[in-house]
């Protein structure tokens, strides 16, 4: 008898969907009904009449080969991220068309940008919203960047990293701030060209850069402005161009540091001991506002009744500085208790320092360059403030770069503001010139006040005087200075602290330590044959050391130098401590002879003992009086 074969069960998609309010199942609903739903719950949204909350999440998960658990999401918590949008096929009443939707939905939805765009995947999933102008697809920071639709995207959001690194204008309350530490630059400006994200958020109360006059020039025959790197003029940087400082506060708690030391009645009071600190401190143990105190040099002062014992706090860092503002907590009408002191370090811009225009070209000042030997004008005789290299362009596709230095200069000729919103432009093409109608607008605003409509002008070299071979694109460009500073990283050291287990020389750049020589480095003098170099960086210079040799068996570890010897012979030779010839035996051979003294790394050393530790022995082959 055959055995009966198992039903099949037909597999397709389900009939129901589960429906979820704020995360709880509520029910089903049948799927051929659910898209209905969705845009019934949609169209309620935007009637005042209806109990729908007008910041309703609607997030339908179709059914799809993989992907999220479908269903039907709704979500009324609050606090979350929602924006606006249009619907398309809602009818006006009122300029009501507007939807706010959420993350979660968005996903699943179809949005297309408005202006005739072609929003959808085709006849399958029709765009149902639009976006109610197109930079609603940018974030805040991304819509600060003028004409970003003429760039390429990377380098849009390059920027968007960067404007949170500038060094800026931090706050207009500073002087009644005490933060821990803040960036600030003296000398902020209003860009010319702008978008209109920046005047709705009024960015002009903290402005982030400065106009600068730039020059696509390979200028030095590409020595100060390869790569990346920029030449400023120095006669600019004098007269105040990017000068900034880094406000840094420290608190003194007395209460905190009674708490660290038995000693009780802690108060801040000059010592009466120390002649030094007269001219640095107040007689409440406090520095003087406006005081320039230099590296070791004390800055406050702590007395304790008690025991009659003053200390001062000295300056560390390599750095001057001024005390910018000093606040005190009074406990009663005698006693301070607490002091906030502000301390103020100038940083105007110097080799090494960065600098960014809003369109992520990034690049480190290379050379301060004086102004006679800076580039000039015939007509205007102006210099720029700064040259940027040619070759920054083609690669980075920052077209909005050049857009934007035609556009301020045709600005500051008219005396205007120029906005460059992305995806705004409503220039009509010309039939004066061909091409981009926006080119053609900002070209005329130069050749109306009898500029080059391209931008580009004739220079002649500071150096020799001569005129430059061909014409070079100068134009106002809106630049920022970022934090990131040659006098916060540089770290260099010749000798100093080093690691007592490995003698190495320490990490880190706050301990004095040393910048890591790794295996490229290693791999690039071997390369060189800097043979010698190499030694000298990886054993003089780093963890030098004579090792004690036993050439009979071959080890390290087990030399000892004799004691009692070492006592007779001083006796008997009547000789200073430092210059008794030593004597040492191996323990492993229980024999003096044979020894010999090998230079080498410690860590050797150090490895030979960690290898001892699991039983694994190191010998050393020595000939001529060196290890083989």
């Amino acid at each position: 008898m055959t055995p009966s074969l198992p039903k099949l069960v037909k597999v397709g998609p389900p009939e129901f969907l589960h429906v979820l309010l704020d995360g709880r199942v509520i029910g089903a609903m049948p799927t051929d009904r659910i898209e209905k739903t969705v845009s019934h719950l949609r169209t309620l949204k935007l009637s005042a009449a209806s109990m729908i909350p007008e910041d309703l999440e609607v997030g339908y998960v179709p059914i799809s080969m993989g992907g999220a658990f479908p269903g039907l999401y709704l979500f009324t918590n609050p606090a979350r991220f929602v924006r606006p949008v249009r619907q398309k096929f809602a009818p006006p009443k009122e300029n009501n068309n507007i939807e706010l939707i959420g993350p979660f939905e968005q996903v699943y939805m179809e949005i297309e940008c408005p202006d005739g765009g072609s929003g959808g995947r085709l006849k399958e999933f029709p765009a149902t919203h639009e976006e109610i102008h197109p930079t609603g697809i940018l974030s805040v920071v991304g819509n600060l960047t003028p004409w970003s639709d003429h760039n390429q995207s990377p380098r849009n959001m390059y920027q968007c990293q960067m404007a949170k690194q500038t060094m800026g204008f931090s706050s207009q309350g500073i002087n009644c701030r005490a933060d821990q530490k803040l960036y600030h630059l003296q000398t902020p400006q209003t860009p010319i060209v702008r978008t209109a994200t920046y005047e709705k958020y009024r960015i002009d109360e903290s402005p982030l850069g400065t106009n600068a006059i730039v020059a696509v020039l390979a200028y030095s025959g590409q020595v100060y402005d390869m790569e990346d790197a920029m030449v400023l003029n120095k006669s600019s940087v004098d007269r105040g161009f990017a000068h900034g400082h880094i406000y840094q506060t420290e608190v003194i708690d007395l209460a905190d540091e009674k708490l660290k030391s038995d000693r009780a009645n802690k108060v801040f009071r000059r010592s009466t001991h120390d002649k030094l600190s007269h001219s640095f401190i107040d007689s409440d143990g406090l520095p003087y506002v406006g005081q320039r105190i230099k590296p070791g040099e004390p800055y406050f002062s702590t007395y304790n009744e008690a025991s009659g014992v003053a200390f001062n706090k000295k300056l560390k860092g390599s750095e001057p500085v001024t005390v910018d503002y000093v606040a005190v907590d009074v406990k009663n009408k005698k006693q301070l208790t607490k002091a906030n002191i502000r301390l103020r370090y100038g940083r105007n811009p110097v080799i090494g320092d960065k600098f960014s225009s809003r369109h992520g070209q990034k690049g480190v000042c290379s050379q301060l360059w004086p102004d006679v030997d800076m580039p000039f004008s015939g007509v205007t005789g102006m210099r720029p403030d700064l040259i940027i290299n040619p070759h920054a362009f083609p690669s980075r596709m920052t077209i909005a770069m050049l857009l934007e230095s035609i556009a301020a200069k045709g600005g500051a000729l008219h005396g205007k503001f120029v906005d460059a919103t992305p995806f705004s432009s409503s220039v009509k093409k010309s039939d004066e010139h061909e091409g981009d109608p926006l080119v053609n607008e900002l070209g005329s605003m130069l050749t109306a006040r009898g500029f080059n409509y391209h931008g580009n002008e004739v220079l002649y070299s500071g150096v020799y005087g001569t005129e430059l071979t061909c014409e070079i694109f100068i134009g106002p460009v809106y630049y920022q200075r970022l934090r990131h500073m040659v006098s916060d990283k540089f770290q260099v050291r010749a000798t100093g602290t080093v690691d007592q287990v490995t003698r190495q020389p320490i990490k880190g750049r706050k301990k004095g330590g040393g910048i890591r020589f790794g295996e490229m480095e290693r791999d690039s003098l071997l390369a060189h044959g800097a043979a010698y170099l190499l030694h000298d960086r990886l054993h003089s210079s780093s963890d030098h050391h004579i090792a004690d040799v036993c050439s009979i068996c071959g080890s390290i570890l087990t030399t000892t130098l004799i004691q009692h010897q070492k006592k007779v012979m001083r006796e008997i030779a009547n000789l200073p401590p430092g210059r008794v010839p030593k004597k040492v035996k191996c323990v492993a051979c229980k024999t003096s002879k044979g020894m010999e003294t090998v230079d080498m790394p410690y860590v050797f050393r150090y490895l030979a003992a960690e290898l001892a530790a699991m039983n694994i022995q190191v010998k050393l082959q020595l000939s001529n009086g060196a290890a083989a």
